[in-house]
């Protein structure tokens, strides 16, 4: 980036409160995808940043993983609730010209916003899975052919024993995460999972994925993820994921 990285900008909206450092950052038509929905306009953005700045008066905010397209941040309360947040922006000459914002808080809504998949939904029949992906990394790979050929017995080939995860709605360790899955598999008998994009920097993989899924009532909706990976000796120690 140009004038700062995302790290320092988030720093200095979220820490310091200086909300110019948005402006020198995001074009005048950025585009923030957030929800299901897009919001256009750098002034729009901005409103979205004036509005955490209210409702997190008082809170700790932290970065625990960021490189140049991609921040893991958090804010926690006096009282230790937290609010965890991905960042996936795209550059053009050096300034976020769209964004991706994926929040998890506590006893947040479901979207109402719900749209219709695209491509063909039956079990294991996306992205072209369970084949390997183009572009992507061996881990990315094999966390397609878990998701997408449901195959949850090799989730400990992948995982450290002692990894710790953190999900929409549960955390825990590699029992809780399979758990997570299977109870997934079950309320949406047809789903595919389509990779987006995966950026790797330290010892950290981070992923952001669209979900099309179809639950045993009939009915379709399509959310998107974001993982963050801490990876250690070719496995995964930590994993972060939030969906919208």
């Amino acid at each position: 980036m140009s004038a700062m990285t995302l790290a320092e900008m988030l720093t200095e909206l979220y820490v310091h409160e200086n909300v110019g450092a948005f402006e020198r950052l995001y074009l005048h038509r950025a585009i923030r995808r957030c929800r299901g929905e897009l919001i256009f306009g750098r002034d729009a953005i901005r409103q979205l940043v004036l509005a955490d700045l209210a409702q997190f008066s008082g809170w700790r905010f932290q970065i625990n993983a960021s490189t140049e397209g991609f921040a893991d941040v958090e804010w926690l309360s006096p009282d230790n609730v937290s609010v965890r947040r991905h960042y996936w922006t795209k550059l053009e000459n050096g300034r976020i010209s769209a964004d991706t914002v994926i929040t998890r808080a506590p006893n947040q809504e479901p979207m109402r916003c719900h749209h219709q998949p695209l491509g063909e939904l039956d079990s294991g029949k996306g992205q072209v899975g369970p084949a390997d992906l183009v572009g992507f990394s061996v881990t990315a790979q094999s966390l397609h052919r878990i998701w997408n050929g449901r195959s949850v017995s090799t989730l400990r080939d992948l995982y450290d024993g002692n990894a710790h995860w953190s999900g929409p709605s549960l955390e825990g360790g590699v029992t809780e995460l399979k758990n997570w899955w299977l109870a997934q598999f079950l309320a949406f008998p047809q789903s595919h999972i389509i990779f987006e994009r995966e950026l790797s920097f330290e010892n950290n993989l981070a992923l952001l994925w669209h979900w099309a899924r179809i639950d045993t009532t009939g009915h379709r909706d399509r959310i998107t993820g974001s993982m963050c990976l801490c990876l250690d000796g070719g496995k995964i120690s930590q994993d972060v994921t939030l969906t919208d």
